[in-house]
């Protein structure tokens, strides 16, 4: 398999490296998907660091600004470490 293509784990069909279908089981194709624990502990994560703002500073506009950078910066995160995921999905 080159880095140009990506074999369907279903069928074993090659694929162009973006194609959303495999050519041949039609199985949906996803890039970048992280797992669901991977995203629920960046978001408790930022809720840990609002909160965190919240109880230093006693300031509420603080600690939504701090949830929401905190967010920006760990989706960020997320989407460069799991680029190169490729997930089959029939």
């Amino acid at each position: 398999m080159s880095n140009q293509t990506v074999q369907c784990p279903f069928c074993f069909k090659e694929s162009r490296h973006g194609a959303k279908i495999c050519t041949g089981c039609h199985s949906r194709i996803v890039y970048g998907e992280s797992p669901a624990s991977v995203a629920f502990l960046f978001q408790f994560l930022a809720f840990g660091l609002a909160w965190l703002a919240y109880s230093l500073t006693e300031s509420t506009p603080v600690s939504v600004i701090t949830f929401f950078v905190s967010c920006i910066v760990l989706i960020c995160i997320i989407k460069k470490t799991y680029a190169d995921r490729v997930i089959f999905i029939r």
